[in-house]
């Protein structure tokens, strides 16, 4: 059976013109200059960007060791890739992560009232791995948060985590087949593999 597009008499609205109307708002906002129209966080609004959670840097050695597995980002991408390596038996990894701690876009946002949208049950990894049931429907910061602790500790992952610590350049040397990852610390580690899990948003 086929259906029939109403008329805009029976609509009692004209969708075309309607269309156009929004079309024109979003034509509005639309930029020529797309990204670049974003002010970089550096010079005089660098520290904008700083980790505000943290009261110093604590200092340590540059690293120049070999790692089996290296993993780029401590949210829950590089958190659920590291639990299944450990659960695969892989013991020798390590996560860079440029933040304090572990979490990802949930150690940023701490703004008042920042909660997940997506029911907690769901939204949350590895609740059944650690026993854990999420204490509200839609999670809320803090609790997320502490959950990532949660899972770092429970498949001990702070053990050889670079937190504080921004990858610089990343390149394969072919004379030894490992990857070599530079980093804002001096450190010029080397990986049999590296998992890229740095987010979507990542600066």
């Amino acid at each position: 059976m086929t259906q029939s597009i109403p008329t805009k008499e029976e609509l009692g609205f004209d969708p075309d013109k309607l269309r156009d109307r929004y079309r024109l708002e979003r034509d509005k906002r639309l930029r020529g200059d797309g990204n670049n129209q974003y002010i970089e966080m550096t010079d005089d609004f660098a520290n904008y960007i700083e980790d505000s959670y943290i009261e110093s840097t604590p200092p340590r050695e540059p690293l120049t060791d070999e790692t089996e597995i290296i993993i780029i980002g401590g949210g829950f991408g590089g958190l659920i890739a590291s639990a299944r390596l450990r659960e695969a038996g892989f013991k020798d990894l390590r996560i860079i992560e440029k933040a304090g701690d572990f979490g990802g876009t949930w150690y940023w946002n701490r703004y008042p009232g920042a909660a997940c949208d997506t029911e907690a049950y769901i939204y949350l990894p590895l609740c059944e791995e650690l026993g854990v049931v999420p204490t509200q429907k839609y999670a809320q910061g803090p609790e997320i948060r502490e959950h990532s602790r949660r899972i770092a500790e429970h498949y001990q992952l702070y053990d050889k985590a670079c937190l504080q610590t921004e990858v610089t350049n990343m390149h394969w040397d072919e004379t030894t087949d490992r990857w070599v990852i530079e980093t804002n610390r001096g450190d010029a580690m080397r990986a049999r593999f590296v998992i890229m899990s740095n987010g979507p948003i990542n600066r």
